[in-house]
């Protein structure tokens, strides 16, 4: 997700004056500040369903991305593994 912000030019050079002093307090209440707008008109957004173009982009990358962290043979579970009492053989 990408997500622009605007700053005003008064709040920008707000910004540079505090992160030259090295203020942190002062950079992270000014960003605070100038992100809370943002944030609660991101927050109001009814979300939008996806298509089913992007589901199975999605989808894929997160195939591509099990595979790059498990190698392309992963190691099968056991039929006892995915059963019921597998499952909640440490939870009675």
């Amino acid at each position: 997700m990408t997500i622009t912000l605007e700053i005003p030019f008064e709040i920008e050079v707000q910004l540079r004056e505090s992160t030259v002093r090295g203020d942190i307090d002062a950079v992270r209440c000014l960003l605070v500040e100038a992100l809370t707008p943002t944030m609660e008109t991101l927050m109001c957004e009814t979300p939008t369903e996806l298509t089913d173009a992007e589901f199975e982009a999605i989808a894929n990358q997160l195939a591509d991305e099990l595979i790059a962290c498990t190698g392309p043979n992963p190691p099968s579970l056991s039929d006892y593994a995915v059963s019921r009492d597998g499952v909640y053989e440490e939870h009675p």
